[in-house]
């Protein structure tokens, strides 16, 4: 049963994947993907500067393991296929430690989403102003950083069982057990105790992270505030383009058990994401790079259309953040337009910051505007 149910996952998304190289430029179609190289690029890095040499948040932030169960399932607006089965949902809940020790209605808490070839780690690279996750603690916040079904510590399963709808459904189930304190806290293997419940849930997403958002935000109007980093519908860049069809072609041919890199090798993956960042933090992050299920990056651009004519239903804040030296994503200003439906929104460009802005020598800038957003919502 789990097996036929699979085939004919991977015959409805594989489907739409040829569809959607038919119209796509020749040189896109003529790439071949394949994994990141294996030998070093840095052979004469030096030690991180910034790494602890045992790394403790500092005192007065706690930093629990958590787990949330789900059900793959899809009833966003964004339609696509999806197994239908349970898995469980690993991260972090890392917040000053007086906020988790008791329960208020005035509690916040936020969810950050990862894009397609990172995963949690993003936001917890261990580096000092560098770690996401500890430095909005130290200004105040709650975060939530997990890792999505498929990727590191949660739940693995076949790479065409879930799509970028799927994943909004369970953005909204995590969503939930977050107001009502029905997840594990304490062990990620789900038999910890029961979790703190928060009154206020803002959302987060970094790259397509950022596109997993906001289609939970129109499709379940949950949320008190919507942060959307590094994501356009309309404005991918050639590079960004490029790459995407390639991996696509992988993903046509089966790819690795349904997943593919975006990247060809550890070389593309920092070329296409950092720009402005200390070579020691070069060295933490891209070892992390992930691979990534098929089944999300083929409905992407379905969901693209969606988007276009949902985004004005967003009436909650609206917080948008880019990297200036970006080589994925532009036209920012262009994305924030569709959000009719809400008078709150803002844009930051983060000077001299790549895709992954959050790892740019301006991280500082990205914490502090959003530490400050986030106190006025």
């Amino acid at each position: 049963m789990k097996s036929a149910r699979i085939n004919r996952l991977r015959t409805v998304l594989l489907g739409a994947a040829a569809a959607l190289l038919t119209v796509t430029p020749v040189y896109w179609a003529t790439a071949v993907a394949q994994s990141p190289e294996t030998t070093a690029e840095r052979a004469n890095g030096a030690s991180a500067p910034h790494q602890r040499k045992t790394w403790r948040l500092d005192k007065g932030i706690s930093d629990v393991p958590v787990s949330f169960t789900v059900r793959n399932i899809n009833r966003s607006k964004a339609s696509c296929p999806v197994d239908g089965r349970t898995y469980t949902v690993r991260g972090h809940l890392t917040a000053p430690t007086r906020l988790l020790e008791g329960k208020s209605a005035e509690n916040a808490v936020t969810l950050y989403q990862h894009g397609i070839a990172a995963g949690e780690w993003y936001w917890r690279v261990e580096a000092d102003g560098y770690h996401h996750a500890e430095e909005l603690a130290a200004r105040g916040h709650a975060s939530l950083t997990i890792d999505r079904i498929g990727y590191d510590s949660s739940d693995t399963l076949d790479g065409l069982a879930t799509c970028i709808g799927g994943q909004a459904d369970i953005t909204h189930q995590i969503i939930q057990q977050l107001r009502e304190g029905t997840y594990r806290s304490g062990d990620a293997k789900g038999s910890g105790k029961a979790g703190t419940s928060f009154g206020k849930v803002f959302l987060a997403g970094q790259s397509n992270g950022g596109q997993i958002a906001q289609i939970a935000a129109y499709s379940f109007h949950d949320i008190d505030g919507l942060v959307l980093m590094d994501w356009t519908d309309r404005g991918l860049t050639p590079q960004a383009n490029a790459r995407f069809f390639s991996a696509l072609q992988t993903c046509l041919r089966g790819g690795t058990k349904g997943y593919v890199y975006y990247d060809l090798g550890p070389a593309e993956f920092r070329s296409g994401n950092f720009h402005d960042t200390d070579p020691a933090v070069l060295d933490l992050a891209v070892p992390h790079q992930n691979r990534h299920p098929c089944g999300d990056m083929v409905s992407q651009l379905g969901a693209v259309l969606v988007d276009l004519r949902e985004l004005k239903t967003i009436t909650v804040p609206v917080l948008f953040m880019y990297g200036e030296k970006d080589a994925r994503v532009e036209g920012g200003e262009e994305h924030r337009a569709l959000f009719t439906g809400t008078k709150d929104t803002q844009l930051i460009t983060v000077p001299d910051a790549g895709h992954y802005m959050g790892m740019a020598r301006q991280a500082p800038l990205v914490h502090n505007t959003l530490a400050k957003w986030l106190e006025r919502h």
